[in-house]
């Protein structure tokens, strides 16, 4: 069977898969059972899009020795898995603290034709926490209970198996692949995880230090690179425009500034959320020293849709807290007088705000590529372009003046991405998953106390990521989108269980007394 061939069915095992993973049917099968063939028909799409993405003969350059030292190394694996298990099982904290260390970390991996930055040590983490949940469920573990479905399982359902489908008309089979098997059938698995494993206890303390206090070396590393004006890692990119460039970018641990700056956007709201429920002074001090940290590190990375991202988070943190009137009153004058301040004392902002010429120049040709997007969805309204058409058939409509001035041939952009490579029928779906996704947070928020301030402060982090989407895409191919909408869901979820049994079990005529 050929390459091409083997994909297709792939893709149609795996979409079929994710469907019966995450949609709330209870019927032909009970949930636990269904659930358990979805992973199953996910894992095998998984193993065969991933192995036709192995350089050909790969298996035949192993000699003796090697398959011997891959022998060892595996049972080594198998040893540390068996102990990471026990551990999980015992202390289920720890693999939300390992889950927060993970979600930053890419590592740079050649597949096939292409180089790409993978989360190698998360995937290791969803593994783990995968076995340790099957593990427990055969034990019979109290942290492994059935979890309930969330509302947006089957809009997330429906959007990501019609995603996986669309590579089977993929004008680039193997971007598309490499699509599925690294962010949208684990990141499905990781979302379902993060769900199942939240009621356990610890998993919100966990992740929010363990961000806010990874992002402060991150941070400490990005000024330093500021300071000395060197020690970019990963980017050559980087490097070279930063020798031509006035302003001198840094990524940390990170391959692009962007990306940097959206995890310490996360990191500021976070520690933000915790200092408004925090008790204590050492603790306010902590979490101030940790926001000033980070908020230089953000700044020296000058990306404007981090900047972007994180006015649109801290907006949403102050609805909450002080309530939509003073918000927006406040809000508005501070964006008139830094606005008035910025066109005065600035030439090229003035330039920016009249001209759109300079304004698509200053954008680094965002306006180009969402007219091109634009452009792919009039050839392909209905199904699109498939998943990872975009730059292909982007640049196979520039002319050779066009290839010569654009340099970014990335989408930046991800409504318009899903537009372009899964046509009105994907746009369609992803309107459904984001408005969903949204009034669930929302609603669950309204239960008041800590519960729903945590609920609250999560949403201001999956709309910074959106946000920032809008300008640099990767919104589904970001971890974070997935832990950040699985807590908060589980949150609502929790704080919406002792209200209901409280109904359940009250005599006729008893009123419930609401959670908090």
């Amino acid at each position: 069977m050929s390459t091409e061939a083997l994909r297709e069915a792939a893709s149609i095992v795996a979409a079929v898969g994710v469907l019966a993973f995450l949609l709330p049917l209870e019927q032909p099968l009970p949930p636990a059972a269904r659930r358990g063939v979805g992973l199953g028909l996910m894992g095998i799409g998984w193993a065969v899009l991933g192995g036709t993405l192995l350089p050909g003969g790969a298996a035949d350059d192993l000699g003796a020795a090697r398959v011997l030292a891959a022998l060892v190394v595996l049972v080594l694996v198998l040893a540390v898995l068996w102990l990471a298990v026990r551990a999980v099982l015992s202390r289920p904290w720890i693999w939300f603290v390992l889950l927060a260390l993970a979600l930053p970390i890419r590592v740079p991996v050649e597949l096939g034709s292409q180089e790409a930055n993978l989360l190698v040590p998360l995937y290791a983490v969803i593994g783990l926490g995968l076995v340790a949940w099957i593990a427990g469920r055969i034990r019979g573990a109290d942290a492994c209970r059935p979890s309930a479905s969330t509302p947006i399982d089957l809009p997330l359902g429906l959007f990501s198996a019609y995603l996986v489908l669309s590579s089977l008309w993929s004008g680039d089979p193997e971007e598309a692949a490499i699509k599925v098997v690294f962010f949208y059938l684990p990141f499905v698995v990781l979302f379902r995880l993060v769900v199942a494993w939240w009621p356990a206890g610890g998993a919100l303390r966990a992740l929010g230090i363990t961000t806010v206090a990874l992002a402060v070396p991150v941070s400490l590393l990005a000024v330093a690179q500021y300071v000395v004006r060197g020690g970019i890692y990963w980017n050559e990119t980087l490097q070279q425009a930063n020798v031509y460039s006035s302003l001198f970018r840094v990524n940390s641990i990170f391959f692009d500034p962007n990306i940097l700056g959206r995890f310490l956007v996360i990191a500021i709201l976070a520690a933000l959320a915790m200092a408004w429920v925090a008790r204590g002074r050492g603790t306010l001090i902590a979490l101030g020293a940790s926001v000033a940290v980070t908020g230089a590190g953000l700044a020296v990375t000058f990306s404007r849709s981090a900047a972007l991202g994180l006015i649109a988070g801290l907006g949403l943190l102050a609805w909450y807290a002080f309530g939509w009137k003073r918000t927006l009153a406040v809000g508005g004058v501070l964006v008139v007088l830094f606005g008035a301040a910025a066109l005065v004392g600035s030439d090229n902002v003035r330039r920016a705000a009249t001209s759109t010429e300079r304004l698509d120049q200053v954008s680094e040709g965002r306006f180009d590529l969402l007219e091109g997007g634009l452009t792919i969805w009039r050839s392909e309204p209905v199904a699109g372009a498939g998943l990872g058409g975009f730059e292909d058939r982007f640049e196979a409509s520039l002319d050779p003046s066009e290839r010569r001035r654009i340099r970014v041939i990335v989408s930046h952009n991800t409504p318009v991405t899903v537009l372009s490579e899964g046509g009105v029928v994907g746009f369609v779906l992803l309107l459904g998953l984001l408005g969903m996704t949204a009034f669930s947070i929302a609603r669950g928020s309204r239960v008041g106390g800590a519960s729903g301030w945590a609920q609250w402060a999560l949403l201001a982090m999956l709309a910074s990521i959106f946000v920032h989407s809008l300008l640099y895409s990767a919104l589904f191919e970001d971890p974070f989108t997935w832990v950040i909408a699985g807590g908060a869901l589980a949150i609502g979820a929790a704080a919406h269980a002792p209200a209901t049994e409280t109904a359940r079990e009250a005599p006729p005529g008893a009123v419930a007394e609401p959670a908090t």
